[in-house]
C-alpha cells in the first residue's frame, strides 16, 4: 500500500494484556471512587437539586466471533445504565441522566463482523476511526485484520460514523511537524473520498497528543478529537474528549465502573506517578560527594 513520506511503514499493533494485579488494584480504587461519587449525587437528589448529566466516552478494539455473546451482554448492560448517543452530535442533555459515546479504533474486521450487529440489533450509535493507508492489513495480527474501502462504504448508515485515524497509525508526537500535519489532513482527505461524505471526528493513536497537534486538528476541520485516557465525566461533550477502552473480556463489575466514569481519577494519578518518576531521576549537582557509600563514576554526562 501507499506510504506517506516520513511515517513508519505497516505498524504492528502492540498488545494489549494488562496484569491481573493492575486490573484489581483500578477496579479496587475506582470502586471508592464510584461509591464517593454515587454518593454526592445521591446527596444532591435528597436536597432537591438533580445532578448534571454525565458523559462518557468508550473504546473497542477488536471483538472476536468467541466474545459476540460478551459484548452483547456490555450492551445490554450499557442500555439499562446509560443512554447512548452519537460522538459527532451535541443532544439535549438533561440532568441527572448517563449519556455514552461507544467508539472503535482502527476498524477491525472482527469488530465490524461482530460487534456492530449487536449495536444495530440495539440502536446503538458508533463511530469507527480508520486507518486509509492500511485498509485491509492484518497489522500483524494472525486472525484479523482492518477493514477495506469496500467495507468501509458498506456500514455507513445512520448508526454508523467513521473518523480518522491518521493515515498510518503514526505516534504524531514523535514525527516532524509538516509530517504531522500531512498525517492529519491527508488521512482525513482520503476517508473523504472513499465515503463520499464529510469526516469530521479523530482519534490520537496511542492517545499521543499536544495543544498544537489539538490545534491543528481544529485547522484541518474536525470537529472533535478523541484521546486514549479516561476523563473525568463530562456534563456536555467538548472538542477534545477522553475516553476509557473497554474490551468484551472486561468483567461485569469492571465494564459497569468504566461505563459510569469511575476510572476517572486515572489521569491524574499517571499524571502524579510520572512526575514522581522524574523527581527521582533527578540528584542535585554535587550531592554525590555528600551521600553516604557513593563513589565517583566519572560519567561525563553529570
Amino acid at each position: 500500500m501507499d506510504q506517506v513520506a516520513g511515517a513508519q511503514p505497516n505498524p504492528v499493533m502492540p498488545p494489549f494484556d494488562p496484569t491481573l494485579r493492575s486490573r484489581l488494584a483500578k477496579l479496587a480504587l475506582s470502586s471508592v471512587y464510584y461509591a464517593a461519587r454515587e454518593l454526592v449525587r445521591l446527596t444532591r437528589r435528597l436536597m432537591g437539586s438533580n445532578p448534571p448529566a454525565e458523559v462518557v466516552a468508550i473504546y473497542y478494539h477488536q471483538v472476536p466471533r468467541e466474545q459476540r455473546d460478551r459484548f452483547a451482554r456490555q450492551m445490554d448492560h450499557l442500555l439499562r445504565w446509560a443512554m447512548p448517543i452519537r460522538a459527532d452530535e451535541i443532544p439535549q442533555m438533561k440532568p441527572g441522566r448517563r449519556y455514552v459515546m461507544v467508539t472503535a479504533d482502527d476498524g477491525w474486521l472482527s469488530f465490524i463482523e461482530n460487534a456492530l450487529p449487536e449495536l444495530e440489533s440495539r440502536a446503538i450509535p458508533v463511530t469507527i476511526f480508520a486507518i486509509p493507508n492500511y485498509l485491509g492489513d492484518s497489522l500483524g495480527q494472525p486472525r484479523d485484520r482492518l477493514a477495506t474501502e469496500e467495507e468501509l462504504k458498506g456500514i455507513a448508515s445512520d448508526l454508523v460514523c467513521v473518523g480518522s485515524h491518521t493515515s498510518t497509525h503514526a505516534r504524531l508526537t514523535t514525527l516532524d511537524e509538516d509530517v504531522a500535519w500531512s498525517e492529519l489532513e491527508d488521512s482525513r482527505s482520503a476517508l473523504e473520498d472513499i465515503l463520499n461524505t464529510r469526516v469530521t471526528l479523530f482519534s490520537f493513536p496511542f492517545g499521543a497528543f499536544n495543544d498544537a497537534l489539538v490545534n491543528k486538528c481544529r485547522e484541518v476541520g474536525y470537529r472533535r478529537v478523541f484521546l486514549a485516557l479516561p476523563p473525568s465525566t463530562m456534563s456536555r461533550p467538548e472538542f477534545v474528549i477522553g475516553r476509557i477502552r473497554v474490551d468484551p473480556t472486561d468483567w461485569p463489575l469492571e465494564f459497569h465502573l468504566k461505563l459510569t466514569g469511575a476510572y476517572g481519577w486515572l489521569p491524574r494519578a499517571t499524571g502524579l506517578k510520572r512526575r514522581l518518576r522524574s523527581l527521582a531521576r533527578v540528584s542535585p549537582r554535587g550531592s554525590c560527594g555528600q551521600a553516604r557509600g557513593c563513589r565517583a563514576t566519572g560519567d561525563s554526562r553529570q
